[in-house]
């Protein structure tokens, strides 16, 4: 990953201090900036001539956006450290950009993999996306040299804003939030809207499933057995991992996998019994004999593809952890 490695380097890393303890800090931002993703961000986005710092999901990262643009290009990493000689809390602030080299390197391969392949039959149209790749480099330059013109600009907006929460609070109490269920919320959140959009990509673009409402019920059952079934799995894993542990021990447990699976092979023999009770006999009898015996591994079909890609994802989730971790401690 070293070949984009220098285009995500921090812009500038510098220390300030504040009055605030790391909790009501914390507090604070969760109370007075808006999520990235709120409505409140879109109409604070809109309002003139304003500096706006926005939350992002992990604490202490801001996303700082400006009236026409709503974004600048450098995000805020804040490290909180408690001063040895002063009740003061000492922040080591660092702006970087987004690091998207798995991206940079994903669309890199993409292209060339095209253009070889275009090179292979002969045609000119081979330039185009090798050009892309260049481009880029180009882009990524060009975005760089951008951001770190608008740094000044980040850390005055930033230390103008640490001072007025300061000063707002210097006489208040500070509610602190509950954390743990904000966060759960959002999770659940996650999952509902990244299981909803298998169904409504198989409703538009299958039109067998608006010739009637069997199709139509079909296939949203059929999507959440074979699809959402398997990705509720793996998001569950990486949402809430500790449903998949022993709580004395603490070693992995397979008992909610046997739970799900039981719950599959009931939900393949109740749709056999349904469908034999309505008059739609199968056309053998060996179809039932496997829908009882063997309803179970039906979702095996697509658990193995979609449990192989999320082992592949935390496979390279893992690997960039331990790269910046082993960046951080060279630094």
């Amino acid at each position: 990953m070293k070949l984009f490695d220098k285009y995500f380097k921090p812009y500038a890393e510098y220390y300030l201090r504040t009055s605030f303890s790391e909790d009501e800090l914390k507090a604070v931002f969760e109370k007075e900036l808006p999520h990235v993703f709120s409505f409140a961000a879109f109409k604070a986005g809109f309002e003139a001539n304003k500096f706006i710092f926005f939350r992002r999901s992990k604490p202490f990262h801001l996303y700082p956006g400006i009236t026409g643009r709503n974004s600048l290009r450098g995000e805020l990493a804040i490290q909180c450290e408690k001063s040895e000689y002063s009740p003061e809390t000492i922040l080591h602030i660092t702006i970087a950009p987004q690091n998207i080299s798995l991206f940079c390197w994903i669309y890199l391969c993409f292209a060339v993999m095209i253009g070889i392949l275009l090179l292979c039959t002969g045609t000119w149209q081979a330039v185009i996306p090798l050009g892309m790749s260049a481009f880029l480099f180009v882009f990524l330059a060009i975005c760089r040299s951008a951001a770190e013109n608008e740094i000044p600009q980040i850390r005055q907006a930033f230390e103008i804003t640490l001072r007025k929460l300061e000063e707002k609070y210097r006489d208040k109490e500070i509610e602190f939030p509950q954390y743990e269920n904000q966060t759960q919320k959002i999770h659940f959140f996650r999952i509902a809207l990244l299981l909803t959009v298998p169904i409504v990509l198989v409703l538009v673009f299958d039109r067998a499933s608006t010739l009637s409402l069997r199709n139509f019920l079909g296939n949203i059952a059929g999507t959440i057995f074979f699809i959402d079934f398997p990705i509720g799995m793996c998001l569950l894993h990486y949402y809430y991992p500790q449903f998949f542990r022993h709580r004395k021990s603490g070693h992995y447990s397979i008992v909610p996998w046997g739970i799900f699976f039981l719950v599959c092979w009931g939900i393949v023999a109740l749709a056999m019994f349904l469908e034999t009770q309505f008059g739609r006999y199968p056309e053998n009898g060996f179809s039932v004999a496997c829908a009882y015996l063997f309803g179970w591994m039906y979702i095996w079909f697509t658990m193995i593809p979609i449990g192989l890609i999320y082992l592949l994802f935390r496979g390279i989730q893992k690997l960039c952890r331990k790269r910046r971790k082993k960046v951080e401690t060279e630094d």
